[in-house]
């Protein structure tokens, strides 16, 4: 049986974990188990677990071990994490749940300590910027999707010093841009929305997740968090209202772009762009 561990500390943000995790696990069509590891709050955490209705399981050693060791695992297919003990920490995202995120091989979700979880989650944001890491990130929701009503947003964001010049025919390449971009990128996908947006994506994203009242995001990356990296990655942990699940991407395929786009595409783009910039938000 597929399995989520929810790893859960004895602060405010149990709660939150353990619901978020519940309803992952859902679109995983997984269990969720609890994992404590040391021996302090114990108490505390065992009653979290129980009020969640879900069974815990304590381990001794250090906290960021464990949690690789025991998602390791064959059968463990997401980690569920919080991002920090408190609404009002110091720190947008703890020590624990950055080592975590850049180490597992697996997709990590990240929850904020006072997020209100939807069950079943029923939309899901993709930012989605043509690099195969944001690729892959669709492709495995469009597959855990199947079959559901699950509502997947694509997020595009054009950076507004690479527009291309305009074009004369706009709302016909618009369209084809459009149906190109989401045919290459989504083709399964059956209740998806494409928003675009120019200016920097690391803004935006965040504003289109709150605009279209996305129960979960999900970002593909390298697990890069180097000087300069994973922009997107970095401000939506910090400051996103709904739990952010990573999926890690070899660090060799996640900066290639797909093929080379048809002459069509191309021209699409170039009239996209302009009025993506005249509908900014």
């Amino acid at each position: 049986m597929r399995k989520v561990i929810a790893a859960i500390t004895g602060d405010s943000a149990a709660a939150a974990v353990l619901s978020s995790a519940d309803a992952i696990a859902e679109l995983f069509s997984a269990t969720v188990e609890a994992l404590h590891v040391g021996d302090e709050r114990a108490v505390v955490v065992a009653s979290a677990a129980q009020r969640a209705g879900i069974t815990l399981r304590t381990i001794g050693g250090e906290a960021v071990q464990g949690i690789v060791d025991a998602a390791g695992a064959e059968d463990v297919v997401a980690v569920v994490i919080g991002a920090r003990g408190t609404p009002a920490g110091k720190q947008p995202v703890g020590s624990t749940a950055l080592a975590l995120v850049a180490s597992l091989d697996k997709p990590v979700a990240v929850v904020p300590p006072d997020v209100a979880v939807q069950h079943p989650i029923q939309s899901v944001l993709v930012p989605l910027d043509g690099t195969v890491a944001s690729s892959a990130a669709l492709r495995e929701i469009v597959e855990l999707a199947s079959g559901t009503e699950l509502r997947v947003v694509v997020a595009h964001v054009h950076q507004a010093r690479s527009l291309p010049a305009f074009s004369d025919h706009l709302p016909h390449e618009v369209r084809a841009w459009s149906e190109e971009f989401m045919a290459r990128h989504a083709p399964a996908a059956l209740d998806v929305t494409l928003e675009v947006r120019v200016g920097e994506p690391h803004e935006h994203v965040l504003d289109i997740c709150r605009h279209c009242g996305c129960d979960l995001v999900v970002l593909g990356w390298s697990q890069d968090l180097g000087r300069g990296r994973a922009a997107i990655v970095r401000r939506m942990l910090a400051d996103s209202p709904v739990p952010v699940l990573l999926t890690p991407v070899s660090s060799d395929l996640a900066s290639v772009r797909p093929a080379a786009r048809t002459a069509a595409a191309a021209g699409a783009e170039r009239g996209l762009g302009h009025v993506a910039f005249g509908d900014a938000r």
